[in-house]
């Protein structure tokens, strides 16, 4: 195999691009320790004479020598699994680059590389290597693409990145930002989903604070004071530092038509529904919003708790149903779906807990339905009872 073909195969396998061009050769998001073992990516550059193909000191200040340019401004070098920089350092900028050297063969006898790409592909493997020394079992989930602010490592030392990718490209919409909501966005927003939709009309409300996930800053509580802060708008803020993607739109999904007008502009490939029941009409309120998910022809996860108080303690259960595109089985079979039904109807639950329990239940059968678990044949309807502890399919 030729050194272009090695160092070319070796990217492929890791996850980075290489780049030839006539006089010089890059490796682009190659797996790198920054400073203080922090897990990064960077661009390793060597140039070469463009009449022979050999190497040469353009690039580097040396031969043997290549350019390394961190995509976090640190000090500009990699770093090896026991915290020492990678190579000698040749110079640099001592933020974003570094050239550095590592002599192939002993220091005595040093070799000569007989390519740029010989060259880049030795460095590469190097620190590669410090990499997974440090723990990372599938560096090249470092330099995937994806829609967070800091370094994925937890896909590179889980080596989850197989099981992630089938979601990675997802557009999520989450209609109610409720306290099972508030959750759901929470686990959500920790996948490498692209897109996620916050569907919500409402403000939030003291009680909102005492059953979602983080806390309000004191300028946040002063705008729920004057009324004025909706859901969408403060759980966007609290991502938004974490991850791009989060879409906030303040709409009540209450008919098929106001749904369908949001999708033109809004595509999405799933959707979870956190709402209250409430009654408008003959019908309850999620009967408006199952109709135009199931006529919009997108698969969905209901998650909801009923809930009462017996002798001063909680009585109640969580409930997950889950229905492919188009699906109209929500009218006989979904809890809490309509008033005539045997099921009790939703409560307006105060218990972080249980509306925390309600969003993993959701989010673990999306996983399961989009083949992240190994999995039997997926029931569509599941109930935690609170007073048994015991969960029941359907």
């Amino acid at each position: 195999m030729s050194p272009k073909d090695r160092l070319t195969a070796f990217g492929d396998q890791v996850g980075f691009d290489v780049v030839i061009e006539s006089d010089v050769v890059r490796a682009v998001g190659v797996p790198c320790l920054l400073a203080g073992r922090v897990a990064g990516s960077c661009t390793i550059e060597k140039s070469l004479d463009s009449a022979s193909g050999k190497p040469d000191s353009r690039i580097g200040d040396a031969v043997h020598a290549v350019k390394i340019t961190t995509h976090a401004e640190h000090d500009g070098l990699v770093y090896n699994a026991d915290g020492t920089p990678i190579g000698n350092l040749v110079g640099g900028d001592g933020k974003t680059w570094s050239n550095i050297s590592i002599h192939k063969g002993s220091q005595g006898s040093p070799e000569e590389d007989k390519s740029a790409s010989d060259v880049v592909h030795r460095y590469a493997k190097h620190i590669v290597g410090a990499v997974s020394a440090a723990g990372y079992i599938e560096p090249a989930a470092l330099a995937m693409s994806d829609p967070f602010h800091i370094p994925n490592t937890f896909e590179a030392r889980a080596a989850i990145a197989p099981v992630q990718n089938r979601i990675r490209g997802q557009r999520i919409a989450i209609i109610g930002l409720g306290g099972t909501g508030a959750y759901l966005l929470d686990l959500i927003c920790k996948t490498p989903v692209a897109k996620i939709h916050l569907l919500d009309s409402d403000c939030v409300d003291w009680h909102t604070l005492k059953r979602a996930p983080g806390a309000p800053t004191a300028e946040e509580i002063e705008l729920i004071r004057a009324g004025s802060l909706l859901k969408v708008d403060y759980y966007h803020a609290k991502y938004t530092a974490l991850r791009d993607g989060i879409h906030p739109h303040p709409v009540r999904v209450d008919s098929p038509s106001v749904f369908a007008e949001f999708l033109v502009d809004h595509p999405i490939d799933f959707a979870f529904v956190c709402i209250d029941q409430l009654t408008d009409g003959d019908s309850a309120r999620q009967d408006a919003v199952y109709c135009a998910v199931m006529e919009a022809g997108v698969p969905f996860i209901d998650s909801g708790v009923s809930i009462s108080l017996e002798d001063c303690a909680v009585r109640g259960a969580v409930t997950t149903s889950a229905y492919d595109a188009g699906s109209d089985a929500w009218k006989d079979a979904i809890p809490n779906a309509r008033l005539e039904g045997a099921a009790p109807g939703y409560r307006n639950v105060q218990l972080p807990e249980v509306n925390a329990a309600a969003a993993t239940f959701a989010v673990m059968e999306w996983r399961r339905r989009t083949g992240q678990y190994v999995s039997e044949t997926p029931s569509f309807y599941q109930k935690f009872r609170l007073e048994k502890g015991r969960t029941y399919y359907a």
